[in-house]
């Protein structure tokens, strides 16, 4: 099967090179944007018999809507041009070698921001108990490409996955709605021709703080790791002095005290 897959990804990937070249040579702009539309979006899926599901003929409609709005949100584009839809993300080394200077300003712009914001606190090793220090999540910086195809997103998140080993599920279920009940809602309005209004709030994640520690609880822990090691000393040389070294990696320890991005905990707050 490795094999299989290994062979399955060449083929692919020589014909998308071919692909690519061709629109070189010709000059198609059109064309380009559609392989790289289609190189962003590759993906392998093993589905057996357990994972198939079936749908009626409602159903059936309702997904063949969806895809419809997707192809025209990609084919549609902006003003009437042909769009592209990116949906990639990349770790950070990743991301840094693909988008080069762009994208370690995002992930600055992205930690400057959660600094001032005081999403956490640096602390020194010597004060973390030992099963805090066994707790301790890593950062994640993602980097992505935005739909306008030039903005460069930084995000970075906790590994909160990672710490369903410890948490009980009451901790970490989500009570917000499912995507089904707002497009319901969303149904009603339209049919009744009701004004509706949306907004988005700027960071809103870390505008919560995280609850009060009881006696005796561990606090929650972060590692800053590599890279991101760098970028907070340039933002913030007061970071230099809890620099320590771990397994031959840097690594700055902070205690989180906002509802910071990946915290299993944060949705319920």
């Amino acid at each position: 099967m490795k094999r299989l897959r290994v062979s399955l990804y060449q083929a692919i990937k020589k014909r998308i090179d071919t692909q690519t070249k061709r629109a070189q040579l010709q000059g198609n702009q059109k064309y380009e944007r559609s392989i790289r539309e289609r190189m962003h979006n590759l993906a392998f899926q093993q589905v057996g018999n357990t994972n198939k599901g079936e749908y009626d003929a409602d159903k059936a409609l309702v997904v063949a809507r969806v895809i419809q709005q997707i192809r025209d949100g990609v084919n549609g584009g902006i003003n009437g041009q042909d769009g592209v839809l990116f949906i990639q993300q990349y770790y950070l080394n990743k991301g840094l070698k693909i988008c080069k200077e762009q994208g370690k300003d995002a992930a600055i712009k992205e930690l400057d921001q959660l600094i001032k914001r005081s999403c956490w606190t640096p602390i020194s090793i010597e004060k973390l108990k030992p099963t805090e220090r066994k707790k301790a999540v890593d950062a994640m910086m993602l980097l992505a490409e935005k739909n306008d195809g030039v903005t460069i997103k930084g995000r970075c998140v906790f590994k909160g996955n990672e710490t369903r080993d410890w948490l009980s599920r009451e901790d970490t279920a989500s009570p917000t709605a499912l995507h089904e009940a707002i497009i319901c809602t969303d149904v009603i309005d339209a049919h009744e021709g009701r004004n509706v209004m949306s907004m988005d709030i700027p960071n809103v994640f870390i505008q919560t703080l995280m609850p009060e520690q009881e006696e005796g609880e561990d606090q929650v822990v972060m590692k800053i790791t590599g890279l991101l090691v760098d970028c907070m000393i340039d933002l913030d040389p007061m970071y230099q002095d809890f620099v320590v070294i771990e397994n031959g990696r840097r690594v700055i320890y902070v205690v989180i005290l906002r509802a910071f991005y990946g915290i299993l905990q944060a949705s319920l707050l």
